[in-house]
């Protein structure tokens, strides 16, 4: 039975492998898809000391720097955790067992949830604006969200697309000023808020429009939606791990959970609504350090 399974390969699963391995403790690290969402961050002002580094590029040195600790890091994707005698045991296409666990699975991407969204999702609706913009080159496109993800959306998307429009169900943007003003500033960007898109509509070839709630439709290339994300929160389900209202779990500041031996860190926890790479990192770290004092305090 290993100390520390850490389930999640994204900044705050990697940050908590880094920590765990440096307090010499037998670690492992499960992931579906190492890097996580974070792989598709196209450009990274944020995190200090190397403003601009891509998301991709950012998880690929985090991975390096684990694998540098001889951490296994392990391809699966967890279906089930139960409690058992001394720790618990994870179960995905292999069963592994551990002392304690670091849940950091995240979040995923929010759906509109209206007719045609899935009919046509990846053949005109798209939620990965770094993935799937560069098949939009002088391409009519629009942008469902008013927060940075639509934001940043939209000021990566206007260097490929001939029009960008943001669609935007508020009276005003609510992305941080910096990247607002710099959407406002873009001549190829139009704002439209009070909106709602309620239809995707096409036929055999792909998505060609969209129906609004004001009765106007829309002709499109495109159409990328970026309204946030909802937490990946089935594995702490199972545990009984206590979610709050919104469905993250909640945390103290050692990012303890109500069950004994299980700690959640980055988006998935609630302890900060600054979902962030360094946030995310920060909690794995620390939960590190928690999963540590609990191993020494049980021997």
């Amino acid at each position: 039975m290993r100390d520390v399974i850490i389930i999640g390969g994204g900044a705050a699963g990697l940050g908590a492998a880094l920590y765990s391995a440096r307090f010499s403790l037998d670690t492992m690290c499960i992931a579906k898809e190492f890097g996580g969402t974070g792989n598709i961050a196209h450009k990274v002002d944020n995190w200090i000391g190397d403003p601009g580094i891509s998301g991709f590029d950012l998880m690929q040195r985090f991975e390096k720097h684990v694998k540098e600790y001889n951490v296994p890091l392990i391809s699966d994707e967890v279906k089930e955790i139960k409690k058992i005698e001394g720790g618990f045991e994870v179960v995905g296409k292999e069963t592994y067992q551990g002392k304690t666990i670091i849940l950091a699975v995240g979040m995923k991407h929010r759906e509109l949830g209206i007719p045609g969204e899935k009919e046509f999702a990846g053949n005109g609706v798209h939620y990965c604006y770094t993935c799937d913009g560069p098949l939009y080159k002088d391409k009519n496109i629009a942008v469902v969200g008013g927060g940075d993800s639509a934001a940043l959306g939209a000021l990566m998307l206007k260097d490929y697309a001939k029009k960008v429009s943001m669609l935007y169900r508020g009276e005003k943007l609510r992305a941080e000023p910096f990247n607002g003003e710099a959407v406002e500033k873009s001549e190829n960007v139009e704002i439209i808020t009070k909106v709602n898109v309620v239809e995707v509509l096409g036929d055999e070839t792909g998505m060609t429009k969209v129906k609004l709630d004001n009765g106007d439709e829309m002709v499109l290339d495109g159409l990328f939606i970026e309204i946030g994300h909802i937490p990946l929160n089935e594995l702490a389900k199972k545990l009984e791990v206590k979610l709050d209202e919104k469905g993250f779990v909640e945390v103290e500041n050692d990012q303890s959970t109500n069950v004994e031996g299980v700690y959640v860190a980055g988006d998935l926890s609630n302890i900060t609504g600054l979902k962030q790479f360094i946030t995310s990192a920060s909690q794995g770290s620390i939960a590190a350090q928690s999963a540590y004092h609990y191993i020494m305090k049980n021997k």
